[in-house]
């Protein structure tokens, strides 16, 4: 089955049409190992690390795969999907206008977009994305929704590493489904049996710019820090609610998108929040981090917002900005073992 890639920054590209057309959906993430000197020949160095990293991958494997779709989320993958226009090889580069708002207007905007999308597919490749064909992906994608919430509650419970956390997101966004649902059943039995939450480690809650790399997540795991909640897209935000599995499923999929934790682009920016308040309400932690990539804009604005809100309603919460490379920050590892001592 071939590959069809996807940019974006929020999980705003709807999978599971690209599920019933046939291919396999890969969400580009780049490499924070390789250099990213091909994509910094078009784009400026304080732009964000990651989209410079994606745009590599790009220019570098595009034509492994049958296609290339953006959905708009910040305002990088706009200004992105312009360069790769010109610097990607790819005989299909689309763009989904994803809406920032959630109200009737927006919904019936971004029911328009996703069938003007299938449209598009169903004319390049010569296929027919049925509703019956839509609504098999979206059991499929639900069922591994299922299993990931399952795995990602044991977090909280079990002696479960952040690097093991991320590797199994990083599969969920870019392996063969078939293959995925095999390898969440072998990880939910392991899981399962792993021993009880360790002593020695605090559990937290983690918000922010996404953590595409098991790097990152290693630095918490080196202050003595757990990361039991979340709302990232490489995260709860990509399994925490179900698709609807009656109905049209374009508008399933349209109302999954509104319902899902949101990111800081989308409004009304309070319904974050509430997210946020919930996971903290459901699973008792030590703390909040709120990290930033450097040059993260959206989270980097949303910030001052969230560490007001969150004090005010008596957590204990770290701000930090973070580097986009491999190499262990010492600095980060210390500031983060003093907030663990405080809280």
């Amino acid at each position: 089955m071939q590959t069809f890639a996807y940019f974006d920054t929020g999980h705003e590209f709807p999978e599971e049409i690209v599920m019933a057309a046939g291919f396999t959906p890969y969400k580009v993430l780049g490499d924070v190992h390789q250099s990213s000197d091909p994509a910094d020949s078009y784009v400026h160095n304080y732009v964000c690390p990651f989209s410079r990293s994606c745009l590599t991958e790009g220019m570098t494997k595009s034509e492994n795969w049958a296609g290339i779709a953006f959905c708009h989320g910040c305002d990088v993958t706009n200004n992105q999907y312009d360069i790769w226009k010109y610097h990607v090889n790819t005989d299909f580069l689309y763009w989904i206008n994803t809406p920032a708002n959630n109200n009737e207007r927006s919904r019936t905007f971004h029911i328009h977009e996703l069938r003007r999308f299938i449209d598009h597919l169903e004319k390049k490749y010569n296929v027919t994305i049925s509703s019956d064909k839509l609504k098999s992906a979206i059991q499929t994608s639900n069922a591994i929704k299922s299993r990931l919430r399952e795995l990602a509650g044991l977090r909280s419970t079990k002696d479960i590493p952040n690097t093991e956390y991320i590797e199994i997101m990083r599969k969920a966004v870019q392996s063969p489904k078939d293959e995925l649902m095999k390898a969440l059943e072998a990880r939910l039995k392991d899981w399962h049996q792993r021993p009880q939450f360790p002593e020695n480690k605090d559990p937290m809650l983690v918000t922010g710019s996404d953590i595409t790399f098991s790097e990152a997540m290693e630095t918490f795991e080196m202050a003595g820090i757990r990361v039991v909640r979340d709302d990232m897209s490489l995260g709860e935000r990509y399994f925490a609610k179900s698709i609807a599995e009656t109905g049209d499923p374009v508008e399933a999929l349209v109302d999954y998108n509104c319902s899902i934790p949101q990111p800081p682009t989308r409004l009304p920016f309070t319904a974050r929040l509430d997210y946020l308040r919930k996971c903290l309400r459901e699973t008792k932690v030590k703390g909040v981090i709120y990290q930033v990539l450097k040059f993260c804009e959206p989270h980097t604005l949303d910030m001052p917002f969230f560490v007001q809100a969150l004090k005010k309603d008596g957590y204990k919460i770290l701000a930090i900005e973070r580097e986009y490379t491999p190499t262990i920050d010492q600095q980060l590892v210390s500031r983060l073992e003093t907030f663990r001592d405080m809280v």
